[in-house]
């Protein structure tokens, strides 16, 4: 009677302590969880950039007006901590906007870019262990064109007279020639031959 209770109490005793271990593990994997202590573990683990999907401006930005710029932004390891909008104009002033993630996507409402100048946009995006990553330069040129165009009905007289006054100019010149050769083989002497008489008497 006595060895089965003492075994039954070994076995207990046993039960006991394998469920205290097993609620001891659950503790300290929750609190580990929980702790934002391991999520800095994981960021200084974090060697890998974040990873930018895709992110574009609206078209209203081409327009001189006020636009959007928006972005998709990933990092699994150790999180997005800021993703940014740079634009730098062609005189070199650089702003950036900071981009606030809505759920989806990382966006922020910028104002019109300065007229009369190119401007070259690029997202900037850092994660929690500082790996930062940079997309392609779009460019926004609002340079306003000094071209005029010709209008051909308004240069047509211009041309059509200018035309005929150096056909007129060559034609003339043409007639002065042509009366001058005139002249000049009008007034050229003309050697007589001599008559026969005279060459009998040279003779004699």
């Amino acid at each position: 009677m006595t060895t089965m209770s003492g075994r039954k109490v070994l076995h207990m005793v046993v039960i006991l302590v394998a469920v205290m271990v097993l609620a001891h593990g659950v503790v300290v994997k929750t609190s580990a969880a929980a702790n934002p202590q391991q999520r800095g573990i994981a960021s200084l683990q974090d060697t890998l950039r974040p990873t930018i999907e895709v992110w574009n401006i609206s078209r209203s930005a081409y327009e001189g007006a006020p636009f959007t710029a928006w972005a998709d932004v990933r990092d699994p390891v150790s999180g997005v901590r800021n993703v940014s909008l740079t634009i730098q104009d062609s005189a070199m002033n650089r702003t950036e906007y900071e981009l606030l993630h809505n759920g989806s996507y990382y966006v922020a409402s910028i104002d019109r870019l300065q007229s009369n100048r190119s401007h070259e946009l690029w997202i900037l995006a850092y994660d929690m262990a500082n790996n930062s990553a940079t997309t392609y330069h779009l460019t926004v040129n609002l340079i306003e064109s000094t071209y005029t165009p010709i209008d051909p009905w308004a240069t047509m007289p211009t041309v059509v007279s200018s035309s005929l006054a150096l056909t007129a100019m060559v034609i003339c010149v043409a007639v002065v020639y042509d009366k001058r050769r005139a002249w000049e083989e009008l007034l050229e002497p003309t050697e007589s031959a001599p008559d026969e008489g005279q060459v009998a008497s040279s003779d004699v």
